[in-house]
């Protein structure tokens, strides 16, 4: 039997001014991007600002309850408006440079000591960011032209995240908020979380919790859910298997067609990784801040019940995939510092590397279509 070995995309991929380039114009600017929860402007006139391969987004709530987004940009000479990461107005964004005022939804409003006949200001409000909401989760598109649906991009997906939508997402709440600096390209971190090889090295205290990953598989053998067994019974994912929580509403009721005792992840493309098990829910949205470096912001969502219980505490479940967080962060930045060597042109693929391989697929049909292969069936 002749054994296919496929290649890893080329050094320059990872580090490259050039490569950046590219990844801004043809995945960053094209792309559905996941930004944050909605309840993270919760508001009319709450906002909150977020960079997207150097381009700054506001995404704001309008009087109307409805969320937008634009771009954080003056119509009258270009400055930033926003430079906080997340606050609230009354009635209108104020530019801190000649004080023009945008109202919620965008128009021009108010130009101090310019005449307002000088201004055509229906023409000139806030340039506009495609935006759009699923099960609670805010994606932004910057693309010029009409992107197809978020639904569509969900949908084209490897991991299948449309199907997470059972577990009640939807009504999940923020109990913390996590943001990790990583000096690593985001697809290595992207890749890195598509294989579970390096979880019996890198991660011991995970593969005591998730016993599958012991033998490098991502999927757990005879499951079709896509999900993982945790051990002793446990509904999270966390160090003490006796620590019991409020579950979410998809593993609740007495249809019991969802097991508790499982976890699932789906990585959503091109930058959210989507963690669900009994009790919990991570959403993971990575930044690019150049070609070496990016950064991640987790929040942790659970039911509305355990939040509203006054001894509901989160720190086991946050302290748990935070350890696990920072080992994957420090294998990735061993990566970044390998992959700048001269002598790297490529790595290889084994076959338990398959879900890595679907990714840099999806990553190039965005990039150089004409060098794509065939996507590998979920084993």
């Amino acid at each position: 039997m002749v054994t296919v070995v496929r290649n890893t995309l080329p050094g320059e991929a990872y580090h490259s001014d050039e490569t950046w380039a590219v990844d801004r114009e043809q995945v960053f600017y094209r792309n559905w991007v996941y930004v944050g929860r909605a309840e993270r402007v919760p508001r009319p006139g709450d906002w909150l600002r977020v960079e997207i391969a150097d381009e700054s987004i506001l995404v704001v709530r309008g009087k109307d309850e409805q969320i937008r987004a634009f771009y954080n940009v003056c119509r009258h000479r270009g400055s930033r408006i926003c430079d906080d990461e997340q606050g609230s107005v009354r009635t209108h964004l104020r530019c801190p440079y000649h004080a023009w005022g945008y109202a919620l939804d965008g128009t021009l409003v108010t130009t101090p000591m310019v005449d307002r006949e000088e201004i055509d200001r229906p023409s000139t409000s806030l340039w506009p960011v495609h935006v759009d909401v699923w099960e609670g989760f805010v994606f932004v598109n910057l693309s010029r032209e009409q992107p197809r649906p978020l639904l569509e991009h969900l949908a084209d997906n490897q991991d299948e995240p449309l199907t997470m939508a059972r577990f009640g997402l939807a009504d999940l709440r923020i109990a913390h908020v996590t943001v990790n600096e990583v000096r690593a390209n985001w697809k290595i971190v992207i890749e890195n979380y598509n294989e579970c090889l390096h979880c019996p090295t890198i991660h011991p205290e995970l593969v005591a919790v998730v016993p599958a990953y012991k033998k490098g598989d991502i999927f757990e053998a005879g499951r079709s859910d896509g999900g993982v067994s945790l051990a002793d019974g446990r509904t999270a994912v966390a160090e003490d298997a006796r620590l019991r929580l409020p579950l979410l509403p998809g593993f609740r009721g007495a249809n019991g067609e969802n097991d508790p005792n499982v976890y699932y992840g789906a990585c959503v493309y091109p930058t959210m990784f989507l963690d669900v098990d009994g009790s919990s829910c991570l959403a993971t949205a990575i930044f690019p801040t150049g070609p070496r470096s990016c950064r991640l912001v987790t929040e942790y969502l659970f039911s509305p019940e355990a939040l509203a219980d006054p001894d509901f505490d989160p720190a086991p479940i946050v302290e748990f995939n935070e350890r696990v967080t920072r080992q994957d962060n420090e294998a990735c930045e061993r990566v970044q510092r390998g992959v700048t060597s001269r002598a790297f042109d490529h790595g290889v693929f084994p076959a338990r590397d398959a879900w890595v391989h679907g990714f840099d697929q999806r990553y190039l049909r965005d990039v150089d279509p004409a060098s794509v292969e065939t996507v590998p069936e979920r084993a």
